[in-house]
């Protein structure tokens, strides 16, 4: 048969990315991947969340579009495998590869000073060593050994006589010299029971051991795992429905995010915009009046100034702190990822002026701390909270109108610092805040159009996005940082755009590949990855 003919009736197919022969196709960005490719898409931080499978399981078993109300136990069960498999493939993989790279590069570097300084420590004992040896072989040693046997034969000899002598005595009387040298003629040999005892003492002896590290384990850092991008960018930009202004984002996973405006509050899929979940009684605010709690339901202030949590079934709704105090109202809300506190921000309007506070309370509504400590005291710590976050720290950051201000408290409420302006002298007018897993803190500023960038003692670091970054032609105000793949979800004023935005990224380019183990890419293509 012509080869020819068949090439020309066989469709292959080639990576997207590479040209290289196919093997994975993956669902979250619809593209064809070689080996090599899959492995780079599985670790970058855009596309890790992707469903990745190989072609052959692509064929056997195509994806099933259920709602989460109609998920079977097994299918809900897959579900929970699925996301242990993915945090393995993306994050614990990738950990251990940069681990594994910085002990090679440790070794490379360290084999040769090591070697040195051991070098010369083993000349020095090795020399001590040599020293003790001469010593004990000074003169003759020869002649030494034989005197001492000599005398080692006349003491014997001197001993068997005594003891033929007092043999005799031994059926008439035992006496004690006799039975010291009974003992000291006889083999000595332990009885079963006394080799029992023995060997159950240094069996209980061992289990004593425990084994004790030497020295710190060598864990990778932030700056080993991630990189600053020379150039942020915007990855996409989509059309938020239901909503007029994007005042407010909560992110949920990477695919779904709770945007609000003025009067609205809507859950939106990412990849097309549109609203799968609407929230009827929320704050008639355009402040933060939204979060989300690391099982990812919703916490908001309703119009009554509660505060309400939204369960994971979209129905069930619990009271979490219930408005009392009529005089303090609160603005903004947000739920800590390290402890689950929720951290709400309070005014109090006076007579020409606003007086702001900081409530702490606990995941059930438990108030655990305020800031500052006494409402009377002359201190204002804040006056118009806006927007409220976290850092890693613990540090509480405040985006305060009022007071043209970044003022951020330690965790226990001692001020740190305001940020009230870039070196440019521009006054700031701070709106959206939040922080990066690097503890930069991120703020959006209506007074430049610009979203800035500082470090976590509040130094300015850089315009970090502007309406001259490529695909960003608004003015930004909400921020929101998902903590799953290091994107920064920027929302417009002027319209309902939303753009997933990118200023860090991971070092994706390591020397060796032997860090992926090919067998253990097939157990996840056998698991359904």
């Amino acid at each position: 048969m012509d080869p020819t003919r068949i090439c020309t009736q066989v469709s292959v197919k080639h990576c997207s990315l590479c040209q290289r022969d196919t093997e994975y196709y993956c669902y979250g960005c619809r593209q064809d991947l070689c080996i090599q490719c899959k492995k780079l898409h599985v670790i970058d931080l855009s596309t890790k969340h992707h469903i990745i499978t190989s072609y052959t399981e692509k064929m056997k078993y195509p994806p099933k579009q259920k709602s989460s109300q109609s998920l079977e136990g097994s299918e809900i069960q897959w579900q929970q495998c699925s996301g242990r498999i993915y945090d393995l493939r993306g994050e614990t993989i990738y950990y251990r590869g940069v681990l594994l790279e910085g002990l090679r590069y440790d070794r490379k570097t360290g084999h040769k000073a090591v070697t040195i300084r051991g070098q010369s420590k083993a000349e020095k004992r090795g020399q001590g060593l040599k020293d003790l040896i001469d010593e004990v072989l000074a003169g003759d040693l020869e002649d030494r050994c034989i005197i001492q046997k000599t005398r080692m034969t006349r003491h014997m000899t001197k001993l068997l006589r005594y003891y033929h002598r007092f043999e005799k005595l031994s059926k008439t009387m035992e006496t004690r010299p006799f039975k010291f040298l009974r003992i000291m003629t006889q083999k000595h040999s332990p009885r079963k029971d006394d080799m029992k005892t023995i060997i159950t003492m240094l069996v209980n002896l061992m289990k004593e051991i425990r084994l004790v590290p030497s020295g710190i384990p060598r864990r990778a850092g932030v700056e080993d795992l991630l990189t600053l991008l020379s150039s942020p960018v915007v990855q996409k930009s989509l059309s938020v429905t239901g909503v007029k202004r994007c005042r407010h984002i909560s992110c949920v996973t990477p695919d779904r995010v709770w945007v609000s405006d003025k009067t609205k509050l809507i859950l939106t899929d990412t990849a097309t915009g549109k609203q799968l979940h609407s929230v009827e009684d929320s704050l008639n605010s355009w402040n933060g009046k939204h979060t989300v709690t690391c099982e990812g339901e919703l916490i908001y202030i309703d119009k009554e100034n509660n505060i309400i949590k939204l369960c994971s079934d979209m129905e069930t709704t619990t009271t979490l702190i219930k408005h009392t105090d009529k005089t303090w109202e609160p603005q903004c809300v947000y739920c800590s990822p390290s402890s689950g506190d929720l951290l709400v921000g309070m005014c109090r309007e006076d007579t020409d002026t606003f007086t702001g506070k900081v409530m702490r309370y606990d995941n059930t509504g438990k108030r655990k701390q305020t800031i500052p400590h006494d409402d009377n005291t002359p201190l204002k710590v804040c006056e118009l909270p806006l927007y409220i976050t976290e850092n890693n720290n613990g540090d509480v950051l405040v985006s305060d109108r009022d007071r043209y201000a970044v003022v951020v408290t330690s965790g226990e409420g001692v001020h740190r610092f305001s940020y009230t302006g870039p070196p440019s002298g521009s006054r700031l007018w701070p709106r959206g805040i939040c922080t990066d897993v690097m503890s930069h803190i991120l703020v959006s500023d209506w007074n430049t159009h610009t979203v800035q960038m500082l470090d976590r003692d509040g130094h300015f670091l850089s315009y970090v996005f502007t309406r001259q970054t490529p695909g960003m032609d608004y003015r930004p105000w909400s921020l929101n940082y998902d903590v799953t793949t290091n994107a920064v979800f920027v929302g417009s004023w002027e319209n309902n755009t939303m753009s997933v935005c990118r200023h860090i990224n991971r070092h994706l380019h390591l020397t060796d590949d032997r860090e992926y183990d090919d067998d253990f890419d097939e157990e996840q293509t056998q698991a359904g990855m």
